[in-house]
């Protein structure tokens, strides 16, 4: 493969990324994304074979460049306590796609999703050994954090900042942070809750 195909298959890669985010899979087609890249459908099938091909590498991409993102913010912050991750217009592009993904039933993201659930409980296990249900824990983190990706857009607006931007992607993840390190409620008003009421 020489570079000009290279260079062809990156620009298929990032118009269809482009176009599954702000479309869907389903609303976007062969055509839409050779005209976005300027390439012909006949260009696209014979690197990517399909639409679906095509989704699987987007998928594979995307997915890896955001944890190569995460590693090196994760140690950045090790480094540097005041550390505060820069969400770029690419990584922001990126986390829109990967809500999407979800939305649209990416076997990539749902694989994805399993695999972040699966470390998570790893990481439960050892650090929290008296963890109830560790499994389910780190589902419902992982389904927090995701839901962030997917509902993005209505957040930003509901405070009232530019959606995709990153002024609002910074204000979520403070957020989120705070409210990860300063529970709302204590061990025992949660077993009060969970308790059946008995009947009189």
């Amino acid at each position: 493969m020489n570079s000009e195909d290279l260079t062809a298959r990156a620009r298929i890669r990032d118009a269809a990324i482009r176009l599954f985010t702000e479309r869907g899979m389903e609303k976007t087609s062969i055509l839409d994304i050779a005209r976005e890249a300027g390439v012909s459908g006949g260009l696209i099938r014979h690197h990517f074979g399909s639409k679906d091909g095509l989704r699987a590498a987007c998928d594979t991409y995307v997915f890896g460049e955001l944890l190569k993102f995460k590693e090196e913010a994760l140690e950045k912050g090790h480094a540097d306590p005041g550390f505060v991750p820069t969400f770029d217009a690419r990584q922001l592009l990126f986390r829109r796609y990967m809500g999407r993904a979800m939305i649209d039933g990416s076997e990539a993201a749902a694989v994805q999703f399993a695999e972040i659930v699966d470390g998570t409980e790893r990481y439960f296990r050892e650090q929290e050994p008296g963890m109830p249900d560790p499994r389910a824990c780190a589902a419902a983190l992982a389904a927090m954090t995701g839901g962030m990706m997917i509902l993005q857009d209505h957040v930003a607006r509901a405070l009232g900042e530019e959606p995709g931007t990153h002024e609002a992607m910074l204000r979520m993840s403070l957020a989120a942070g705070y409210l990860f390190t300063h529970p709302l409620g204590t061990p025992e008003s949660l077993k009060k809750a969970t308790e059946t009421p008995r009947k009189e």
